[in-house]
């Protein structure tokens, strides 16, 4: 089974558009760095991220306070896909996890973590993904995408209206999937 790796990116767009318990009905493993959980601040977000994090739905992976070398790593990181010290431990993360892909919704970042040989997917197809496998309408995506651009997510527009007209008429889109076959839980 995949495992994804959730960079901070990401966790805002599906918290911004309601849809982080929707991701979990897809029973993928999920994990985010401590660093990224750190960047939760918005008061009505981190009760919701925490919930999921005592549940077992979200794993989080802890850097040990004083362990030097792992931050000299993920400085370095930063440094060379020129990112934020959390996103670079979501990359950190996935590379040292067995079979993990990241989600991102940053176009810079996918790109250095694939250079590094990392899957890389984002938001429009976890949207994608959830529609595909039923787990949200077509007319809840067109919302959730709504929601998420007007919270000035960094989205491929042209990508985006694709998408919006399609789901307008009902159509889904198939998600290029790294995942076997889902395991969708009822809510």
């Amino acid at each position: 089974m995949k495992i994804a790796v959730k960079d901070a990116s990401v966790l805002f767009d599906l918290l911004e558009a309601g849809l982080l318990g929707s991701w979990f009905k897809l029973g993928i493993e999920t994990h985010i760095p401590d660093l990224v959980l750190a960047a939760v601040q918005k008061p009505q977000q981190r009760p919701v991220v925490e919930g999921f994090v005592s549940a077992g739905l979200l794993k989080v992976a802890t850097i040990e306070n004083g362990d030097v070398q792992q931050l000299a790593t993920l400085a370095k990181l930063s440094q060379e896909l020129k990112v934020s010290i959390p996103d670079a431990s979501a990359v950190h993360l996935a590379e040292t996890l067995n079979e993990a892909f990241l989600l991102t919704c940053d176009g810079t970042f996918r790109q250095g973590a694939e250079r590094r040989g990392l899957e890389v997917r984002g938001l429009l197809w976890v949207l994608d993904l959830l529609v595909w496998h039923d787990v949200l309408s077509c007319a809840d995506a067109i919302t959730a995408l709504a929601a998420v651009l007007a919270a000035n997510s960094r989205q491929p527009l042209h990508e985006c209206q694709r998408r919006q007209e399609s789901w307008a008429d009902g159509r889904k889109i198939k998600p290029r999937e790294p995942v076997p076959a889902l395991s969708i839980r009822s809510s």
